[in-house]
């Protein structure tokens, strides 16, 4: 009986917020060095891939997509809000700087579907776009965890 009311608690919530979320951190890893103009179509790629397949999936409005790229040449960090205006990238690196490997972290929010199809369409449009510019990636931590969405209501 508990179980079933923590559902449905957890339901309620959803259905008032209506948001779906997912955070994911990896490391990344080009085959070869990579420079700045093609890094920020990766990273625009990415963020535009993921917010059209949560879109296509049932989403009709995007809270953020964003993605934070360190490595040892610099920092990018990538943001998307409107899927018609693609995203907005800043860095700093240096003047012919390249990447070759660092660490990544996204997070996306959209409303309208719930965690669990946001980290199914990120993970999917992760897949697409890493193998599209020829990038490995390994995650290290995958923040979707709705045992902890239905924690925090049972203190």
């Amino acid at each position: 009986m508990e179980d079933e009311h923590d559902e449905v608690h957890l339901a309620m919530h959803r259905e008032a917020d209506e948001l779906g979320k997912f955070a994911a951190h990896l490391e990344v890893r080009s085959h070869r060095p990579m420079p700045q103009d093609e890094v920020v179509r990766f990273l625009d790629e990415l963020l535009y891939r993921i917010t059209k397949e949560c879109m296509d999936r049932g989403a009709d409005m995007v809270g953020h997509v964003k993605a934070f790229l360190r490595s040892e040449e610099g920092a990018m960090s990538a943001s998307l809000i409107d899927i018609k205006k693609r995203s907005n990238v800043t860095h700093d690196f240096s003047h012919g700087a390249t990447f070759e490997e660092g660490d990544l972290t996204l997070h996306v929010i959209v409303h309208g579907i719930w965690d669990d199809v946001v980290r199914e369409c990120s993970v999917a449009s992760m897949s697409r776009v890493f193998e599209q510019f020829n990038i490995e990636h390994e995650v290290l931590k995958d923040h979707y965890d709705t045992e902890r969405g239905i924690s925090h209501h049972l203190k």
